[in-house]
């Protein structure tokens, strides 16, 4: 039961932020046209996206990943949502209030996998705490 309950968040969590994932790699397939910047922010959006699916699938089996994913994925993540008016070429400059709009335009489209990222990297660090040696990947 416990399965199908995870199951059915991850599924409604990415359903609900469809929009935003759609427009995340719509980002990332344009990012690296103009700039090795922009390639840089796509990567990064492309490997926090990555770690989320990991962390999620690791979730419903009950198991930790390793202890790079929740870590390197929050960081991607971070930096993704921050970076990414350096993917538009279009933008020539852009101030930490552009910065702080992209963060939060990228938080709007992507909240529920947000708040899932939240509860998934406190669930496979403290996983790490209690079990050495159980890790799939």
């Amino acid at each position: 039961m416990k399965t199908v309950r995870r199951i059915s968040a991850v599924v409604v969590c990415y359903l609900l932020s469809s929009y935003g994932i759609l427009l995340s790699f719509m980002l990332v397939g344009m990012s690296g046209i103009r700039s090795l910047g922009g390639t840089l922010v796509g990567m990064l959006i492309l490997l926090a996206w990555v770690c989320h699916v990991m962390m999620s699938i690791n979730w419903v089996i009950d198991k930790p990943v390793k202890r790079w994913v929740p870590v390197y994925g929050t960081l991607a993540g971070v930096m993704g949502l921050m970076l990414w008016p350096v993917a538009d070429s279009t933008v020539k400059e852009f101030a930490i209030t552009d910065i702080l709009r992209a963060a939060a335009m990228g938080l709007a489209l992507t909240l529920p996998c947000f708040l899932l990222a939240i509860h998934l990297v406190r669930f496979h660090l403290r996983a790490q705490s209690g079990r050495t040696n159980s890790y799939v990947s």
